[in-house]
């Protein structure tokens, strides 16, 4: 373990699960996780081994690459999802393919970096991703006879007892309507605040996120959650209820 260099109390007293199976890449990440504060963290090379270290170590973060020996992160993030691990999961991923970036984010992934990645952009992610962490709260949102709640990242009809699992940008994207609500919000600001600052992120990126979470918000209405306007987005007001 690498000696502390540096205080931050968002990272003091955080365990971060390091999942890479390149020896080199996996020794500089640790090291300058500990130059920025981190003192507790764990390794894997492995998909067998990330479980293993799941109940060994319980860490707050992961960082998943994709590419393992034995597995890829797409199925070893769905199934830590499944088993109830509900902490963010940041995907490493080779190639910025947007396909790619949404089958992670479908599998349950909090956010991805692609590879090579720059040190000071994976420590903002990280943090970004352990700020929303213990910020998520039990506000629950009417949607005409559904209730959305964020921190479940869920949408549940209560009428017919069917439940919406959104992705964690699906859900920031539809809290931000709703806080926002009666404004629209721009496609800019919605950008930076779901996705932070990052240059490699384009507005089709969030359309293709909005029409997906449309999509999944049409198997419980036929009405439109989520209207387009001259700037950007607006939540319908029929369904802006919010409690």
């Amino acid at each position: 373990m690498t000696v502390s260099k540096k205080t931050d109390d968002l990272l003091s007293n955080v365990r971060i699960l390091v999942v890479v199976d390149d020896h080199l890449l996996r020794s500089v990440l640790l090291e300058q996780l500990g130059f920025e504060g981190v003192k507790y963290f764990a390794e894997a090379a492995t998909a067998a081994h990330v479980f293993t270290q799941i109940d060994a170590f319980m860490p707050d973060l992961i960082l998943l690459d994709v590419q393992l020996p034995d597995g890829n992160g797409f199925e070893i993030c769905a199934r830590l999802r499944q088993s109830g691990f509900d902490k963010p999961i940041l995907m490493l991923t080779g190639q910025d393919d947007e396909s790619d970036i949404i089958k992670g984010l479908e599998a349950g992934a909090n956010d991805y970096i692609a590879k090579p990645m720059r040190i000071g952009e994976l420590l903002a992610r990280i943090k970004a991703q352990l700020r929303q962490y213990r910020a998520s709260d039990d506000v629950r949102f009417t949607i005409g006879n559904s209730d959305f709640l964020p921190a479940d990242k869920t949408v549940l009809d209560n009428l017919s007892g069917k439940i919406i699992t959104l992705t964690e940008k699906e859900t920031l994207i539809l809290k931000k309507l709703f806080r926002s609500w009666p404004a629209d919000v721009s496609k800019d600001n919605l950008l930076l605040e779901v996705w932070g600052l990052q240059p490699d992120i384009s507005t089709h990126t969030l359309e293709t996120h909005i029409y997906r979470l449309r999509q999944k918000l049409t198997r419980i209405s036929t009405q439109q959650f989520i209207n387009t306007t001259g700037q950007g987005y607006q939540l319908n007001k029929t369904f802006a209820d919010a409690q």
